[in-house]
């Protein structure tokens, strides 16, 4: 999180230069209420003195039902310069330019034109001053909305230097939510957690606003539509609102007893109202009045929804609601930078290139990331609680085999055992001699089958007890010599069968390995019990053969990963084999 703010802090300061004009101009402006003026006439007004000074080279009317016509005047110069107006949502403009007293027609473009139309690739829009002209007039047409457009002069290796630098923050941002997309979308499908799948379509939705609101969509997405531009900012706005109030239903608890879950579904139905109204095939230029109206409600709308969802997230701070907190700080991040810009459009408020081009973007962000930390702890708890399920079940797996073992170990050593030492008494008593040794033969079977599903020793002397049997057992045979280096595990205070049970045999499985393919002929255990640790360390070593460590006994692997432990194996051809062991100890058991 601190890599992420300190980064964006260096961006800010590479943008860091003040947006005003450079080179000599003067704007002027005049309004024509009537939206029936053309250029001819527009120039007339200006040579009569109606065109009135434009204050800060912001045009700045607000809600208005008229069409604005800017003059403007520069100095000879050899420079290429051209204007930029600061806004990409105009919806109509006609350049001209006044040349030896005549009126020519340059361009015409805005939001209801095919992008192509723009005299220069420019995500706002941008149009290029003749060099023999003095006089320019440019029509804005925008009535029946919202209109702030900030006007400047720049040169072409000017603009081509802030194209440059927008280029690469664009970009830059854009693939961070992308990522975080992704990352959403990951954990949906990992998880099933439905508050990861609309927490990736608030994000893809939020980039999407973004977008169009800095001509972005309207530049690469939809160059060539007139009918979707000048409706993407509210569609995004509404699916905004759908989205954030079902990802605070998951992501904060918001259920069907909460006063906030019908306010929330009221809303939601609204919106989706809201959002057929601005798709529906309507020439909004010829129902002016209606998009007014309808920009109006929908201010309201997000008003209202803004408020709910602050009140909502108090009730859950107030309870304690970490996630809830979480998000009131992330999205007072967002609004901050949108009031900054709203400011700037206003005219209330001078602010440096970074903010007024990628305000709104590097809130977005650091909303979006702030969130994401949240989420990611979120996923974390969820994968501690889904391991510690899981170790429970396999701990109760574990204890039933182990309970079966014991129960067949006992009617193998208790029953069949003691029948088979019986006939071997009686055989004995009749001198059959080869049937007698045959039938101790089995009975050492059996008993050596008992032992291999459970070990008794355990159970009755702890498993020190139990190691040292299998040791002198191995030993007894005489094809191989084993030293055992046990330190610790005292019977008096032993540890939960599962992990006793656990350990013999992760020797018991290595030993048996050694003493069919290793080849070996001295073999060292070694177990040391770590008290102050909380651990234990098992070496096995042996002179034998070597083993490819692609081959250790799965097993092996299972069962120390279940123990949460460590293993590492060293092997060369013929030099013999070490397998070394780290575990973690649980609590002893209190006798």
């Amino acid at each position: 999180m601190r890599r992420a703010c300190f980064f964006l802090f260096l961006l800010f300061l590479c943008g860091i230069h003040p947006l005003q004009a450079q080179h000599r101009q003067l704007f002027r402006v005049w309004e024509d209420t009537t939206r029936k003026q053309g250029a001819f006439s527009a120039l007339s007004h200006y040579y009569n003195g109606d065109y009135a000074l434009l204050v800060d080279n912001n045009l700045n009317p607000g809600f208005t039902k008229s069409v604005f016509w800017i003059a403007i005047t520069v100095p000879p110069t050899h420079e290429d310069l051209l204007l930029i107006t600061d806004n990409a949502h105009i919806n109509h403009l006609e350049w001209y330019a006044v040349q030896d007293g005549s009126l020519l027609p340059l361009y015409v473009t805005g939001d209801f034109f095919p992008f192509k139309q723009r005299p220069v690739i420019h995500n706002s829009f941008v149009f290029p001053l003749e060099r023999k002209a003095s006089l320019y007039l440019l029509k804005v047409d925008k009535h029946y909305e919202s209109l702030q457009a900030p006007l400047r002069l720049v040169t072409q290796g000017e603009l081509a230097q802030e194209m440059a630098s927008e280029n690469l923050l664009s970009g830059l941002f854009t693939g961070i939510m992308v990522l975080i997309i992704l990352f959403g979308a990951f954990l949906f499908f990992t998880t099933r957690d439905r508050v990861y799948g609309y927490y990736a379509l608030y994000v893809l939705s939020i980039l999407l606003w973004v977008w169009a609101n800095k001509g972005l969509g309207f530049h690469y997405l939809w160059p060539n539509s007139y009918f979707f531009p000048s409706r993407a900012r509210p569609v995004f706005v509404v699916t905004n609102m759908l989205l954030v109030f079902q990802f605070l239903q998951y992501f904060i608890g918001i259920g069907k007893e909460n006063w906030a879950y019908r306010p929330f579904k009221v809303f939601q139905i609204i919106g989706c109202c809201f959002l057929v109204v601005i798709l529906w095939p309507m020439d909004y230029a010829r129902f002016g009045m209606a998009s007014m109206v309808l920009q109006t409600a929908l201010t309201l709308f997000s008003l209202g929804a803004v408020l709910l969802v602050a009140a909502s997230l108090i009730q859950k701070i107030l309870q304690k609601n970490t996630a809830a907190l979480v998000y009131m700080v992330a999205t007072m991040v967002l609004l901050t930078f949108i009031t900054l810009e709203i400011s700037y459009y206003l005219g209330k408020l001078d602010l440096p290139a970074y903010f007024v081009h990628f305000g709104v973007f590097t809130g977005a962000v650091l909303e979006i990331i702030i969130i994401t930390f949240a989420l990611a702890a979120r996923f974390n708890t969820y994968r501690k609680e889904k391991e510690s399920v899981l170790r429970t079940l396999t701990d109760t797996i574990i204890a039933v085999e182990e309970k079966e073992r014991k129960i067949l170990a006992d009617q193998l050593h208790d029953e069949i055992g003691s029948m088979l030492s019986l006939a071997s008494l009686n055989m004995q008593a009749m001198k059959f001699d080869e049937v007698t040794g045959l039938l101790d033969q089995l009975s050492h079977t059996v008993r050596h089958i008992s032992h291999q599903l459970t070990p008794v020793a355990i159970e009755k002397y702890g498993l020190r007890h139990a190691i040292e049997d299998l040791v002198k057992m191995a030993n007894g045979s005489g094809k191989i010599n084993i030293e055992l280096v046990l330190i610790g595990f005292s019977p008096a205070t032993p540890y939960p069968s599962n992990t006793e049970h656990t350990i013999y045999r992760i020797i018991q499985e290595l030993l048996q390995n050694i003493l069919k393919h290793a080849e070996a002929s001295n073999v060292l255990i070694q177990l040391i019990e770590m008290e102050q640790e909380r651990s234990c360390s098992l070496i096995v070593e042996d002179n034998g053969k070597g083993i490819d460590p692609a081959t250790i006994l799965r097993s092996v692997e299972a069962k120390v990963a279940y123990l949460q432990g460590k293993i590492m194996i060293e092997s060369r051809p013929k030099e013999g084999a070490m397998v070394n062991i780290e575990l973690p100890l649980p609590e002893k058991i209190t006798l």
